[in-house]
């Protein structure tokens, strides 16, 4: 596998964890969470197949970046994929590597992939996102997600972060897209729905 299906991605941004990160969505999930907000990166197909080496290398070229943070679609459906790319870039740069999963940690199938993806995860937000349970904490969805230290890396810094009370987003003009990238509350989530339901773009948001 030299390839990786990708449904988007952010050189930089604010909005998905701590520091400066580069975001990448992947395209495919094989869950169907009401109300998900990337709906576009759901189908296996479609997308845009990409060599690793070459979006690795655009990862490492990327300036001023401390990590990288990884959802979707649902990134462990790509486990082996990701574990490549993950790798190769730290052959280069120690970059932090931050997961959303619809997965919750303790029905994870661990696979020879999953299991190598996770070694190479700092920091994974669990579980699908159920709307009743939406809370207004910054950096997830609804109150069911947990965030997982995988290792020590974000372990000083991760109460500043999540769970606070205001959720931050960005709007980032691409070359096809207008995209949302955060966690957008109830209020905004609806406000950018409607102000794009009608546009020519592709209305991409963040998967929780």
């Amino acid at each position: 596998m030299n390839t990786i299906n990708i449904h988007s991605y952010i050189s930089q941004t604010r909005a998905l964890g701590p520091f400066l990160r580069f975001a990448l969505w992947v395209q495919g999930c094989p869950l169907r969470c009401q109300d998900c907000m990337t709906p576009a990166a759901l189908p296996d197909s479609g997308g845009q197949l990409i060599a690793i080496s070459k979006l690795a290398e655009q990862i490492l070229n990327t300036p001023d970046i401390e990590g990288l943070t990884i959802t979707g679609g649902e990134p462990f459906a790509q486990a082996a994929a990701l574990v490549k790319l993950i790798e190769q870039i730290r052959l280069t740069k120690d970059l932090g590597v931050i997961v959303y999963s619809g997965y919750t940690l303790k029905k994870l199938q661990y696979t020879p992939e999953v299991a190598e993806l996770m070694q190479l995860i700092d920091l994974l937000i669990d579980s699908p996102y159920v709307a009743a349970l939406n809370d207004g904490a910054s950096l997830r969805g609804s109150s069911n997600q947990q965030v997982h230290l995988l290792t020590e890396r974000y372990a000083a810094i991760i109460n500043d972060y999540y769970g606070q009370p205001k959720r931050p987003v960005e709007i980032h003009l691409t070359k096809d897209d207008v995209m949302l990238v955060g966690v957008p509350g109830v209020e905004t989530l609806k406000q950018w729905q409607t102000q794009f339901r009608s546009s020519q773009f592709k209305n991409t948001e963040t998967n929780l």
